[in-house]
């Protein structure tokens, strides 16, 4: 059996499921469940389990994972859901089961771990600033102003913040303007900023266990940040890439530092240099393997089937 977690919305996940040809279950981040019962003896164990969609299935028959964004949440509170993920996580560790992606609490890792590591590596990045002094940010700004500016975003994986009146999205990238800075106070929260990086084209890169499949993305109007195309895909080509072997070989090390075997890392080909971005340990998949007709979603239920 092979237990799935998964945003809600996925069609990636979708296609992983057409191609299995095991039972499965998924759990999805609205998803709700009920531990029934966690019954462990020296002769026997059961482990029962109902959720919005399932009832008394037993995770002792569970063979693979794969992490995909979700949580485990109980049908009450805050502790409750505590309780359960602690148990369910004590439960999954100490079995031998396939494991593929990662447990969202369990990201240790964050953008400037990932960025140092691969600068580490020998992986070219863009000249990055973090500061929360307006003066150290002008001169930043100068430095790049009349070749193609800088840019700002965000450095936690949370993509909102709420404050009495407003609630502030920080999802997007965005170019830091004279408008900005003569607006912007002396002293401000910490904050990333980077040299704007011109692109001949961008990489989507994803790995599944030790699998590359990559992606050049022309972007024929320069956006900023080349998400706000992917609702309609207007003005975007996605053409199959082979990446040279020795930036394969430097990525691979990036995620093995930090023990993942699934995601998806963005990169951007400029002036004949690759420039290294950032990795996302739940990685959007559907729009580029849909687009390269990749198939990826066979090659994942094997994984988690077959675990080769």
């Amino acid at each position: 059996m092979v237990l799935i977690y998964s945003k809600d919305v996925d069609d990636f996940v979708n296609d992983v499921i057409d191609c299995l040809n095991v039972d499965f279950i998924r759990i999805s981040e609205s998803d709700r469940i009920t531990i029934e019962e966690m019954d462990f003896s020296n002769e026997k164990s059961s482990y029962l389990v109902n959720g919005n969609y399932f009832e008394s299935v037993d995770f002792e028959k569970i063979k693979s994972v794969w992490f995909n964004g979700g949580v485990i949440s109980s049908e009450n509170d805050d502790y409750e859901d505590k309780c359960y993920e602690i148990l369910n996580d004590g439960y999954l560790l100490q079995k031998t089961t396939k494991r593929i992606g990662k447990r969202i609490a369990d990201f240790e890792i964050n953008r400037l771990d990932i960025m140092l590591e691969a600068k580490k590596q020998g992986l070219k990045i863009p000249h990055t600033l973090i500061t929360g002094n307006k003066e150290k940010l002008e001169d930043f700004f100068k430095k790049y102003e009349n070749k193609n500016g800088i840019i700002s975003k965000r450095i936690l994986d949370s993509y909102y913040y709420q404050d009495d009146e407003f609630l502030y999205n920080f999802n997007l990238t965005f170019p830091i303007t004279n408008k900005i800075l003569t607006q912007t106070p002396k002293e401000f929260s910490i904050s990333f900023f980077q040299e704007r990086i011109i692109a001949d084209f961008e990489i989507r890169v994803i790995y599944i266990a030790g699998h590359f499949q990559s992606t050049a993305i022309f972007n024929f109007e320069n956006s900023i940040d080349i998400r706000t195309k992917f609702i309609k895909m207007d003005n975007l080509r996605f053409v199959p890439f082979k990446l040279p072997q020795e930036i394969v070989e430097k990525l691979k090390k990036v995620f093995q530092k930090f023990n993942l075997n699934y995601g998806s890392a963005d990169l951007m080909y400029s002036n004949n240099e690759y420039y290294f971005l950032e990795i996302n340990p739940t990685g959007q998949i559907s729009f580029i393997n849909n687009a390269c007709n990749f198939h990826l979603e066979y090659l994942m239920a094997k994984k988690l089937t077959h675990g080769n």
